[in-house]
């Protein structure tokens, strides 16, 4: 009988229970890997170290607005164009365990805690939020996709994960949510606004793809013109205006305020959010009198046109990108030999294993959304609200496959809507199966399903190591940063090293 009741339970609340178990799953991959830290964390990323770095340097009192990093090319050192809100929420587990435990001890903690909560609440964002979009069954298997799939619940939530990828992709799946929420549109384009102003004020690797939101946010009030679609954009459009400066005021220094920059939130970036402002906004004030999307679309793009010239003195110097003013050799370093940075077409040669687990799901995702769309468009037994919900959501995928081509770690953006349609393909499926006891809907139901939580399974008899798949220089780099190799230094006589 108890038995019964358990079954019973977990059909009625399938979301409650895969997402129990995957914040078990999530806490004790966090516990089993911060015993391990104090001889790994040196292994880990060098913006995972750089980052703990700034926080440490901040804590002993450097300036908010001083993210001078003085230990690289002392005595002047170098500017490092990240975010203090990020090292600020690092600083929140550190400092109350500081009090109590040693300072690296604490810093240790903290370095585990930090990933591992942005991880979870990711999870609950995806899963009730998938719920509301395509129910609970669909949502009990985004869960499991954004947990199995390495890219999200391993490569960026692993404990000593401090770099703002993870605050990135957290950011970009509420801003996902929002642009395609069926309901409330002012709340849902606040909150958006405010993921994409908080994901600016982080790095601005996420630019083209807020981009891309905003125009799928712009064209549902284009094509789709009823009250809440003009709501949403309005909403979207002044919390993001709005959010940007608040974030861009704390996070620079008033002496520095006129001066452009290209690879933060900065004049030029504020500049680009106003002209977008008010070339989406400014043509619903005529669209009584002029209706129709010939109009709207027309005016929008003559304004932004305009604003792109008047702003041209400040938008000009970043028109090569955050990297225009380095030399030529340097760019030429950070596009193909920083591994993150590479397009994808070079990612794959070096990084085979890798690139295809991180590729996979995507594809299958959005081929299989492609098939499910097209199938039940039209469809009257079928819910259209929610296949253009899905068709929303495709478009985001796709332009951000764009992205991928041009630099390999914009996957972890278009990864925001990957659990999303997973979980609606797969919910479809498992309902036809359930229905007809359909043979083919369980092989496709197991290929998709394999292909957008776990591609690792197909690539094990090939790249045992997929996920790693490291060169010789790359295993010699890492076996050097292991704790003996660093500890063995101290043996050092003190010496000044030129560079």
């Amino acid at each position: 009988m108890k038995t019964a009741s358990l079954i019973e339970f977990c059909r009625q609340r399938p979301l409650f229970v895969v997402l129990l178990g995957a914040i078990l799953i999530t806490l004790l991959k966090a516990l089993l890997a911060g015993i391990e830290m104090e001889e790994n964390f040196a292994s880990m990323g060098n913006d995972d170290i750089m980052r703990m770095v700034m926080v440490r340097d901040w804590l002993a009192g450097q300036s908010w607005f001083d993210t001078t990093q003085y230990r690289l090319m002392p005595p002047e050192g170098v500017l490092i164009h990240w975010s203090r809100y990020v090292d600020a929420g690092i600083a929140a587990f550190i400092v109350p365990f500081s009090f109590f435990l040693p300072m690296e001890t604490a810093e240790l903690i903290g370095s585990a805690i930090w990933p591992t909560v942005i991880f979870i609440i990711t999870l609950f964002v995806i899963g009730f939020g998938t719920k509301r979009l395509f129910g609970p069954v669909a949502a009990s298997f985004s869960v499991m996709c954004a947990m199995f799939w390495p890219l999200l619940g391993d490569l960026h939530s692993r404990a000593g994960n401090l770099d703002h990828h993870n605050i990135q992709l957290l950011m970009m799946v509420m801003l996902v949510y929002a642009v395609v929420w069926p309901g409330r549109p002012v709340i849902a384009g606040i909150w958006g606004g405010l993921a994409a102003a908080f994901a600016l004020s982080t790095g601005l690797e996420s630019l083209l793809f807020i981009v891309v939101a905003g125009i799928v946010v712009f064209g549902r009030c284009v094509f789709d013109p009823r009250p809440e679609t003009r709501q949403l954009l309005v909403a979207f459009c002044l919390a993001l205006a709005t959010a940007s400066v608040i974030f861009w005021l704390g996070l620079t220094p008033p002496a520095l305020r006129t001066q452009p920059v290209c690879d933060q939130l900065g004049t030029p970036m504020l500049s680009v959010i106003g002209i977008a402002v008010v070339a989406a906004l400014a043509p619903l004030a005529l669209r009584q009198r002029i209706p129709g999307w010939i109009f709207q679309i027309g005016a929008t793009v003559c304004l932004t046109a305009i604003g792109m010239a008047i702003a041209w003195p400040l938008l000009g110097p970043c028109i090569q990108g955050p990297y225009g003013d380095l030399p030529p050799e340097l760019q030429e370093f950070i596009s193909t030999r920083i591994t993150e940075a590479k397009p994808f077409h070079l990612y794959v040669q070096s990084h085979t294993g890798a690139a295809l687990v991180f590729i996979i799901p995507v594809i299958t995702a959005l081929l299989s959304g492609s098939v499910l769309w097209w199938t039940r468009r039209g469809d009257s037994q079928s819910d259209q609200s929610q296949n253009e919900i899905l068709g929303q959501l495709l478009l985001l995928g796709f332009c951000g496959i764009c992205l991928i081509a041009l630099q390999m770690r914009t996957v972890i953006l278009v990864a925001s809507v990957v659990p999303a349609i997973g979980g609606a393909c797969l919910a479809v499926l498992l309902k036809g199966y359930l229905e007809k006891r359909d043979a083919i809907k369980a092989v496709l139901m197991f290929v998709v399903g394999i292909g957008v939580t776990a591609p690792q399974i197909m690539l094990d008899p090939f790249w045992p190591d997929a996920t790693e798949n490291r060169t010789e220089t790359e295993t010699s780099i890492a076996d050097c940063r292991s704790y003996a190799s660093l500890k063995a230094l101290n043996k050092v006589p003190p010496a000044v090293i030129l560079n």
